[in-house]
């Protein structure tokens, strides 16, 4: 019996061990530790393991945040109704200097502001019983990274969204720019070094938070390998290192902007020259959209993670294990009328 459960317990390490190399550690020390839950007849273990891929859930959605992680966090104010509450603050008070008066006051004006979360339901994953253990690694664990990924994606796409410009207006400090490089073989202006360099000056114009506070800039794909192999200094510094696919802020910082690349999919319609509708297809005059956000004025909010399952003994027509994932999650801007955003579209050749 001790020689079973030795040899038992060697197969589980090595087989965690595998499940950990390929797909994280956090994984394979799930599959180590449900290797070691006695398994009685039938399935009836589901129940036993569903705290287990709930954090799993939470834990591959945590890793995956990439420029997302430039908003400002306010999920420590999402109430148990999640419920976002938060107040846009009021102006800075007059400074007087070698005033021989009495200081007046003011009563600052704030603008509260109340948002539900939205709701990002994954679709439910159904594993017949007769294939749930039918091959070698943790199934269930596995699709759990799926639901991950899949709400992430979401959530990024409607964040990009809600934080990009609608239109270009420097009274409402919002900002649209063309690019202006050579023909990029499509009949559209290059993204250039200058081009950043303009978005920036524009910003500092219209008085956008100073770039020490958090300014990003996130490129489509073909911006930002325009913006590469246009610049000499950016094709070097990219060589160097190991995440391409984002520039090193401590490497390359230009004009103030932490650059990321991300096809965010945001439309802008050079037509009616305003942000097309959310999920409008690229194509003719709607143009993908790069854009700049401020850490100060965007936000992000996330709130529970919910599990649906429905237990094979309870599923007598489909014999499966049937399971889903929820997440309550919120972006936006926190000024009213999206100030402080700014964006940059493609452009067509000027001949």
């Amino acid at each position: 019996m001790k020689r079973k459960f030795a040899i038992s317990l060697i197969l589980s390490l090595l087989f965690s061990a595998i499940i950990g190399a390929f797909a994280g550690p956090v994984l394979g020390v799930i599959s180590f530790a449900s290797s070691l839950i006695p398994k009685p007849s039938g399935i009836a273990m589901m129940g036993l393991q569903r705290e287990v891929w709930l954090p799993s859930l939470q834990e591959q959605y945590e890793q995956k945040r990439d420029w997302m992680s430039g908003l400002t966090d306010l999920s420590v104010f999402v109430d148990a109704n999640q419920t976002l509450h938060f107040a846009e603050i009021g102006d800075y008070p007059s400074v007087y200097k070698n005033r021989t008066t009495d200081v007046d006051n003011v009563e600052p004006t704030e603008t509260p502001s109340s948002v539900d979360l939205d709701t990002y339901d994954s679709q439910n994953y159904k594993i017949r019983k007769i294939g749930l253990y039918a091959i070698p690694y943790a199934k269930v664990e596995a699709y759990t990274r799926q639901s991950a990924e899949a709400i992430r994606l979401h959530e990024a796409k409607t964040t990009a969204y809600a934080i990009s410009p609608d239109a270009d207006s420097s009274v409402g400090k919002k900002i649209i720019l063309p690019t202006t490089g050579a023909n990029n073989g499509s009949g559209y202006a290059m993204c250039t070094l200058e081009d950043i360099q303009k978005l920036a000056k524009a910003m500092d114009l219209l008085k956008f938070p100073e770039p020490e506070t958090g300014r990003y800039l996130v490129l489509t794909t073909n911006m930002w390998w325009e913006l590469v192999t246009s610049n000499e200094i950016l094709k070097a510094q990219i060589q160097y290192q190991q995440g391409v696919g984002i520039l090193d802020p401590k490497l390359v910082n230009y004009y103030g902007f932490k650059i990321h690349r991300y096809d965010a999919e945001v439309g802008y319609n050079t037509g009616t020259t305003a942000k097309a509708a959310e999920g409008a297809v690229i194509t003719g005059a709607i143009r993908a959209m790069s854009f700049a956000f401020c850490t100060r004025e965007a936000f992000m909010a996330s709130g529970v993670f919910s599990m649906f399952d429905k237990p094979i003994g309870t599923n007598t027509t489909g014999r499966a294990y049937e399971f889903g994932f929820q997440h309550r999650f919120k972006a936006g801007m926190l000024r009213a009328a999206q100030k402080y955003t700014a964006g940059l579209y493609h452009a067509d050749i000027t001949l």
